[in-house]
């Protein structure tokens, strides 16, 4: 090398003699610096960035193996060894005995005498075990009947008539005028055993309180244990016991247990901003702390069609409190697949050892006494790889948030300086803006690729085939989002920044330039008070250490240590992001089967994983600029990518559903064999159908299973019939309008209505030009009853509950609507409420006020399906999961 550059020198003078010679000089001098800069400027072989994308691999293992970690459950012979701690074996026990009895549905014999009957010969048999000289345990069945607007899904008023919940209450001898309220549900959807939702977290309450009423500890005060029998019915159960309940007015705080998926770890997902010692108490106690703000805030998002009896506890009774959800393995849930065999006993143990410790904590503390003394503002937290929970006041965040956002720019300037020997500041600053803005179109950029894949993965008909097996994901959008976050920084590097001597500088400029992305996002969580901000915190606060450290450690010295320090110092933002990130993959994955026709998951899921693994690698993405043979890491990862396209294809492996019963991942269907009866103004019929009503809840339904089921050849979609009738003449048991509205209609046989479903009014004009109808409603233990009123004509006020009617969100013919959700569970009640109308000035009596159409439903019993319905539904194949039951929609114009 020495003897080359002396030759290059002499060449370069020789050619200095000869002025007519400057322009070869010139093109040498560019020949001899692209040289240079390949071969000494570069510092990095491609095998380096290879190998680097193996160790990230590698980390996503690691992390893939922490979250699946469970503790060992305990057994019952392993008692003695372990006193006072929960015992998985035995909640088991509770959890197979109740699921024995199938399908707990509101209203059902399964629900309302068995499992009612089950729990409370369990409670009896707690009580007669109990150390009476240090705990007073009572117990009671409650039935409670009542009403509550409810903004869910749509918006509906809930009506309910007799829903039961089995309440135990320990109190310590000494008495207590405070309580924390622990709840679970105990009825199911129609079809599902209910293991995880919620059977598991009632069993684990039934051994909780084993554990309570034995404990030679006394209590400082009290724990009331509410088994819900009505949560399913849109939370009514909960409702009738925070707002009618003897006990309902001593309770503090509360606890909520729910699932929407099989085992896993259960994972705090909302947490009242108002008392956050709770959440201390959970972080200082818990053995295994799980749960973030971000998730709450996507929750509260409307992102996840669903809701809990948090909900009721919060609004309705003024309580604070913590909710807790499984979210693992959600194929099962809502589905004849979420049996006991997927409930882990691990799952059980760990979620056991929370609540336990979490309980106590409560209880034994002196918080409940006064709960005024302790209130403070909003919260934000989130746990680190499991290991323990950082929490802090939406104050501290925004004091946290503004300081590290004021250090970070000053290491950005200070960046500066150390670059002006060889970049004026002016144009340094120009150069760094211009990194961030290429960082920001590498966002674009990336969405605009992966949605190009899904789009063409839906043309080909080959869509959701990471719905069984995930990691499919991470060659067909992770690959592709690297590979179009390097070249997009290659080329700019390249474009823009060729006259800049040293790599390091370029990498500098294009680190920081992400760094001010980051700091943008933490400035609008700063700005809008959004309590993830935690995660470009993250983000922002290592970096910038990283900036201020590196002066002084490396001076101006750039080697392999400066690398490894590099990745060091990202090392745990990279790790804690995609350790949230996995958990919502784990939530967001099977929703993708439940998520309605009408959306395409496929677009979603290539979204949100461009989005974030975008995210995730945009500090790794300036080393590309120190890659000697770049080329070859594009090489690899288009490799990787046009393989595994080929695979999903060509080859079976590319099907999206499995029914393994030890793994299953279904295909879902709601059907309902329908009578469909449309009356004119004179009340007689002016048409109608019966058959089946096919709700599509995938975007590859209906059409996978026309092989195995040839009625689903005749499947025709429901628009015209949404433009001419309320609720597209069709029996919604909930309203879901928004996201489910690409629904199918097979013309069918006429469905088994053994009790007359009955629709009578009694019209009055009242003064000030308000009409009056006193509405009856008979029919199955299931109704719903949908109105709009006619243009220029408003509904007032009704007598189902106090205040302006609550509105459903689903617009028909440009009028609102109202949507009344009606269960009875005992002996049958008719719903029967009056309703007013504002109508213009002398407006005929005669004339009609209303469209208002009456659904009835058979969930559960011998009338849920007929024998010709049972034989329609066998024909679906085993990766299915079928939803069915029997209803009728009847509409009228009055």
């Amino acid at each position: 090398m020495k003897q080359r550059v002396k030759t290059d020198t002499s060449v370069r003078n020789r050619l200095r003699r000869f002025p007519e010679d400057d322009v070869l000089l010139l093109n040498y001098n560019d020949k001899y610096d692209k040289h240079r800069r390949k071969s000494s400027n570069l510092p990095i072989p491609s095998a380096y960035m290879m190998f680097l994308l193996i160790l990230i691999v590698a980390v996503f293992m690691a992390v893939i193996v922490i979250e699946k970690k469970l503790p060992p459950g305990l057994k019952i012979s392993e008692e003695e060894l372990y006193p006072n701690r929960f015992i998985a074996e035995r909640a088991m026990v509770n959890l197979i005995n109740l699921t024995k009895f199938g399908p707990r549905v509101a209203g059902s014999y399964e629900n309302e005498v068995l499992a009612v009957k089950y729990l409370v010969d369990e409670i009896k048999n707690v009580i007669a075990k109990s150390n009476k000289n240090l705990h007073f345990i009572e117990y009671n069945v409650q039935r409670s009947s009542g009403a509550f607007p409810l903004h869910f899904l749509d918006g509906m008023t809930n009506v309910y008539r007799d829903v039961q919940n089995v309440v135990v209450k320990v109190s310590p001898i000494k008495g207590s005028n405070s309580s924390l309220l622990l709840n679970c549900h105990f009825d199911t959807v129609t079809d599902s055993p209910g293991a995880s939702d919620d059977g598991a977290a009632c069993a684990v309450m039934l051994e909780l309180l084993r554990i309570f009423s034995q404990s030679n500890i006394p209590l400082r005060h009290n724990i009331i244990l509410l088994f819900n029998g009505a949560e399913e019915n849109i939370m009514q159960a909960s409702h009738g016991f925070i707002t009618q309940h003897k006990w309902a007015k001593e309770v503090k705080a509360f606890i909520n247990l729910e699932a929407c998926g099989a085992g896993g770890r259960e994972m705090l997902f909302q947490a009242n901003s108002k008392n956050p010692w709770i959440l201390e108490i959970y972080s200082k106690n818990a053995p295994y702390p799980y749960g973030s703000s971000l998730a709450q805030e996507i929750f509260e998002s409307g992102l996840i069609p669903g809701d809990t009896d948090y909900r009721i506890f919060r609004d309705f009774g003024n309580v604070s409190g913590l909710d807790f959800v499984w979210s693992k393995n959600g194929y099962v849930y809502h589905t004849l697949f979420d049996d006991v065999y997927q409930v882990p006993v691990g799952s059980l143990q760990r979620t056991g050892d929370n609540i336990q410790a979490l309980v106590l904590g409560i209880v034994n503390g002196h918080q409940l006494s006064d709960m005024s003394l302790y209130s403070s503002g909003g919260l934000v937290y989130f746990d680190f790889l499991g290991a323990f929970v950082v929490h802090w006041s939406e104050f501290i965040a925004n004091i946290i948030n503004a300081s590290v956002l004021l250090l970070s720019l000053y290491s950005i300037y200070q960046n500066m300086l150390l670059a002006s020997n060889e970049i004026s500041q002016s144009r340094y600053i120009k150069l760094l803006l211009g990194s961030a803005f290429t960082h920001f179109i590498t966002w674009i950029l990336v969405l605009i690729v992966v949605l190009l894949i899904g789009i063409s993965l839906t043309l080909l008909g080959r869509t959701m085939s990471w719905f069984t097996r995930p990691f499919w994901l991470l060659f067909l959008y992770v690959g592709p989002t690297i590979c179009v976050a390097f070249s997009t920084v290659l080329f700019a590097s390249r474009k823009y920044q060729k006259n800049i001597k040293s790599p390091w500088t370029k990498f500098q400029l294009y680190y920081d330039g992400n760094l001010l992305i980051f700091n943008f996002a933490l400035l609008v969580g700063i700005i809008f008070r959004i309590r993830s901000a935690f995660i470009p915190l993250i983000w922002v606060i290592f970096p910038t250490v990283c900036n201020l450290l590196q002066g002084p450690i490396f001076k101006t010295n750039r080697d392999w240590k400066w690398l490894v320090y590099q990745m060091l110092a990202l090392s745990l933002p990279f790790i804690q992001s995609f350790y949230l990130t996995l958990g919502a993959f784990y939530l967001f994955i099977p929703i993708m089967g439940r998520s309605g026709a009408g959306n395409n998951s496929e677009l979603m899921i290539a979204a949100m994983i461009g989005l974030i693994f975008v995210g995730l690698f945009s500090y790794l993405t300036p080393f590309i600029t120190l890659i000697r043979n770049p080329e070859r890491v594009f090489s690899l990862l288009i490799g990787m990518f046009l393989i595994s396209i080929s695979l999903l294809i060509l080859t079976p492996l590319g099907f999206p559903y499995s029914g393994d019963p030890n793994s299953p991942s279904p295909q879902r269907f709601m059907i309902v064999n329908t009578n469909r009866t449309y009356y004119d103004l004179s009340g007689n019929v002016r048409g109608g159908d019966t058959g089946y009503w096919v709700v599509d809840l995938d975007i590859n339904s209906p059409n996978t299973v026309n092989n195995f089921v040839p009625e689903m050849k005749n499947a025709k979609p429901v628009d015209l019939d949404c433009e001419l009738e309320l609720y597209c003449g069709l029996p919604y048991l909930l309203p879901v309008r928004h996201f489910i509205w690409k629904t199918h209609w097979i013309p069918g046989p006429a469905p088994n209505l053994p009790i007359p479903t009955t629709f009578d009014y009694n019209k009055i004009d009242l003064e000030n030009d308000i009409i009056r109808y006193q509405i009856n409603v008979t029919g199955p233990d299931h109704i719903c009853v949908m109105i709009s009123p006619l243009p220029n004509i408003d509904l007032l006020e009704w007598s189902l509950v106090d205040g302006q009617p609550l509105a459903s969100g689903e617009l028909w013919k440009g009028r609102p609507t109202y949507f009344i959700y009606y269960a009875y569970v005992a002996n049958p009640v008719p719903l029967t409420f009056d309703i007013d109308f504002k109508v213009p000035k002398k407006y005929n009596i005669l004339k009609p006020v209303m469209d208002i159409a009456v659904t009835s439903h058979y969930l559960h019993g011998k009338n849920q399906r007929s024998n010709i319905f049972s034989e329609f539904l066998q024909q679906f194949p085993q990766w299915t999961a079928i939803t069915a039951w029997t209803a009728s929609y009847a509409s009228y114009r009055v």
